[in-house]
């Protein structure tokens, strides 16, 4: 993806020196010990029990002790960070979401609607985000109770190690999705999607809508793709491939059956890789949002 020396956005929250987890060299990845005895008491009535360990969470301990314990458990960012590196991947997520701001004000603007740009969160092993603690292990996400993207760079190390979905348009790829969903937070999809779910008494049922959810935000994400190349030209060889493969990467089927062995259909939250990797190519064609319309036959 061509992306150097252009426009970064402003709209970012850059915590990676300051969030919990990974750091340079000189930072301090690791609890203290004082830290540890001060939580001790906290923690320990917690894990006499199966519901103790439920709510306190790998998650819930990166947050009390402000730091990313997954780097004990094989996962998240890595303790220590290449800072060069790290810094050219926050150039690069910086430029897409500038990119993402251009494409989606021009589309509302034509629609004669103002583009609410949400905010990027930038941080690495865990972080406080409007919709309760984030860490490292949950993967990029979009909260709609704030407007903010919180994107732990160490996903995208994962991405590449643990599911062969490699290159910087791979990275654009994520990082649109979740914007999609800001879109269709603009757009009141999200609300009318939880109203929707709270009438639906089967667990299946509400899977079903929340992967109706998820296929529109690749399609969004395929639709900002189209308009970033009219508008930047921003695409090289082999850049959708990319996508295509990190949209197929992540597919419900093919997590399950890495974790398991065997895939589950009615447990499906976000589409099979093959769904994923279609809705992102039908936005990638048309460039339209009406064409994003996953709920028509539900």
């Amino acid at each position: 993806m061509k992306w150097r020396n252009r426009k970064q956005s402003t709209h970012v929250d850059d915590r990676r020196h300051s969030s919990g987890g990974a750091a340079g060299p000189g930072g301090g990845g690791l609890p203290s010990i004082g830290t540890l005895l001060f939580l001790w008491p906290i923690i320990k009535p917690l894990l006499r029990s199966k519901l103790g360990l439920a709510i306190l969470g790998i998650g819930a301990l990166a947050y009390f002790a402000g730091t990313n314990l997954s780097v004990f458990t094989g996962g998240g960012s890595p303790m220590f960070v290449n800072e060069e590196q790290d810094e050219e991947l926050a150039a690069f997520i910086k430029t897409v979401h500038a990119d993402a701001e251009a494409v989606w004000g021009r589309i509302f603007a034509e629609a004669g609607q103002r583009y609410h740009f949400p905010t990027l969160v930038l941080y690495r092993g865990s972080t406080v985000s409007g919709c309760g603690p984030a860490s490292a292990r949950m993967g990029p996400f979009y909260c709609p109770e704030d407007l903010k993207v919180y994107v732990d760079l160490g996903f995208f190390e994962d991405l590449e190690r643990q599911h062969g979905a490699e290159g910087d348009f791979a990275r654009a790829y994520v990082l649109t999705h979740e914007i999609g969903h800001h879109i269709q937070n603009l757009e009141g999809t999200l609300d009318q999607v939880q109203s929707a779910k709270q009438q639906l008494r089967s667990d299946a049922k509400q899977n079903q809508l929340q992967v109706r959810v998820e296929l529109q935000a690749d399609c969004y994400a395929g639709v900002w793709a189209n308009h970033a190349q009219k508008m930047f030209d921003i695409l090289e060889e082999g850049d959708l491939e990319e996508a295509l493969v990190a949209a197929s990467s992540i597919g419900d089927d093919r997590l399950q059956r890495q974790a398991q062995g065997f895939a589950i259909p009615h447990t499906f939250t976000h589409g099979t890789s093959k769904q994923r990797a279609e809705w992102f190519a039908r936005g990638v064609r048309s460039g339209r949002l009406s064409d994003c319309n996953t709920f028509g036959d539900f």
